[in-house]
């Protein structure tokens, strides 16, 4: 069904805010899980391996299970889907509460991964229905910035388990998920259902379906995408640190500052982009010219061209570079989703997230066991490049009327 008559623009506040806020949630429980398991590690007999396990159970369960949210979005509907995701995020967090063992964990793990597997599927589809299109570049960024800070507001965590213990930290912690829940089942006149574009695609003369959806060389080019980029993303979040101390001789919590503002640019970058992304045509123009910058500005990371004060400016452009692309690179999504199948598509592409979120660290700690940090730069700078190969070619295998609506 519809949303009733809403004024254009407040419909677009309300849907954008709600969204992005709910992204934001995802991102919070993601990294608030691992703080958990971090702060009763010793207690529960976990060690640091166990932890790292913990976390790829959580991303491997989430990757396999978005495809699958995908179908349930356009199957069911996006609101409810994301409500239920929602409220099951905030329900894995609650049960570390009484977990006590690896095996209790691992299961909590699935509860949460379930929960977040469907965020992407019902964001998507519940911003390209309801958004008007001339504002879904600005929806994007807001929606990637939120996801940003998500991540930044997860370490509250710590503070709860100073000031009320385990067992509040999880359930306090658990709160803002279940709020939310309720929010977006209640709003529920400012959305609009995607399932309506269903019956037109039908009607397409050769419309693809089921498996052979997943199989358009546009649609493996960009889940290829995100693969490659979250073994960036995550990788650099999560070894950069220790790169940079052994790369530059700097302190521990200098380097902590070069990542927070390599983050707070990637941020930056995203507000940008949204703009680019709603005046522009050509968003793989957009999208592999900040991929292009941001290579170029990580050589001299990696070739340790660079003195240590002035690694800050430097990873603050790059990551304004990098992130200026996410809002063009989600269009480039959109254009090349068949009408009617947004969750299933989004679900399947950014299954690639998980998949690279598994790559990444490994390879990464890996390379830092071996003394090779700069290894990490030159790796990003290749895949810097490749992604700004892929984006162009994306766009060629699009089908012609979604190039065209560009």
């Amino acid at each position: 069904m519809s949303a009733v008559a809403v004024a254009p623009l407040e419909r677009d506040v309300r849907v954008i805010s709600l969204v992005g806020v709910a992204h934001g949630v995802s991102h919070y429980y993601q990294l608030a899980f691992v703080t958990m398991l971090l702060i009763v590690r010793e207690k529960a007999g976990l060690s640091f391996t166990d932890v790292g396990a913990l976390g790829a159970i959580y991303y491997a369960v989430s990757g396999i299970c978005q495809t699958g949210a995908g179908f349930a979005v356009d199957r069911f509907g996006a609101r409810p889907i994301l409500a239920g995701g929602l409220a099951l995020a905030a329900i894995g967090l609650a049960l570390t509460a009484l977990a006590d063992s690896f095996l209790t964990f691992a299961a909590i793990s699935v509860v949460g991964a379930v929960g977040n597997c469907v965020f992407h599927p019902a964001d998507f589809a519940l911003l390209n229905s309801s958004v008007n299109q001339r504002r879904l570049g600005r929806a994007y960024s807001i929606h990637g910035l939120g996801g940003s800070l998500g991540w930044a507001a997860a370490p509250i965590i710590y503070f709860l388990d100073d000031a009320v213990g385990r067992t509040g930290a999880a359930f306090i912690g658990a709160v803002p998920g279940l709020i939310l829940a309720a929010l977006v089942l209640g709003h529920r006149r400012y959305f609009v259902d995607h399932r309506e574009e269903v019956r037109a695609a039908a009607a397409v003369e050769g419309a693809k379906a089921g498996l052979g959806l997943f199989l358009q060389t546009s649609i493996l080019l960009c889940f290829a995408y995100f693969a490659l980029i979250a073994v960036n993303t995550v990788g650099i979040q999560q070894m950069a640190v220790p790169a940079w101390t052994e790369m530059f001789g700097v302190t521990e919590r200098y380097a902590a500052l070069c990542l927070i503002v390599f983050m707070v640019g990637s941020a930056a970058g995203m507000l940008a982009g949204g703009f680019f992304a709603d005046n522009v045509k050509r968003h793989d123009l957009v999208a592999s010219g900040g991929l292009l910058a941001a290579a170029a500005l990580t050589v001299p990371i990696a070739t340790l061209s660079v003195t240590p004060t002035l690694l800050l400016p430097l990873l603050a452009l790059a990551g304004f570079a990098g992130g200026a692309t996410n809002p063009s690179r989600d269009m480039i999504v959109r254009n090349a989703t068949p009408p009617g199948a947004s969750g299933k598509v989004f679900g399947f592409v950014y299954s690639g997230l998980d998949v690279g979120s598994l790559i990444g660290p490994p390879l990464f700690g890996y390379l830092m066991d071996l003394h090779l940090p700069a290894a990490i730069f030159w790796i990003a700078v290749v895949l810097y490049v490749i992604n700004a190969g892929m984006v162009l070619t994306i766009r060629q295998a699009t089908a012609p009327r979604a190039v065209a609506a560009e």
